[in-house]
């Protein structure tokens, strides 16, 4: 009787046990090829210009400009124009992130109390639609106060 050499006895076995498995791995290659094909489909939509969506405020409340840098531009303009008139010392003003539609700028004013909550007021009130978030008022030891934020404006 012949006898098989052990590496075609381990040939045939794995021959065998490959036969086996076939019907497993191709149900894994199957999915497998779905998962990739919906990843590229996520990514397709995920690339696509977003729609069109509705403005955040009035035209007449939002920033004119051709960009978010020029509407950020415009908006600091407008706070450091407001501060001089009020007599008001601007030690930061910074671009900060926001969501898209709007510019936000980074703020730290002091003054007399009266003029920075006069400062406030009027931002918040005036054309266009200006809001602060994040804001905090601070008394400093030689008088007066500080306000620090950040001044958030839509732009169209």
């Amino acid at each position: 009787m012949m006898r098989l050499p052990p590496l075609a006895i381990g040939g045939l076995a794995g021959l065998v046990l490959a036969l086996l498995l076939a019907p497993a791995t191709g149900a894994a290659l199957g999915r497998l090829a779905e998962a990739r094909a919906e990843r590229a489909r996520l990514a397709l939509l995920a690339d696509a210009p977003a729609a069109v969506a509705p403005p955040l405020v009035a035209p007449a409340s939002a920033i004119e400009a051709p960009d978010a840098m020029a509407a950020r531009r415009q908006l600091a303009r407008r706070i450091r124009a407001a501060a001089g008139q009020g007599g008001l010392l601007v030690e930061e003003l910074s671009l900060a992130r926001a969501p898209v539609g709007l510019v936000a700028v980074k703020l730290r004013l002091s003054g007399p109390e009266k003029s920075v909550l006069a400062l406030a007021d009027a931002l918040e009130r005036g054309s266009p639609l200006v809001r602060l978030r994040g804001w905090a008022l601070a008394p400093l030891p030689e008088g007066g106060i500080r306000l620090e934020g950040e001044a958030v404006a839509a732009w169209r």
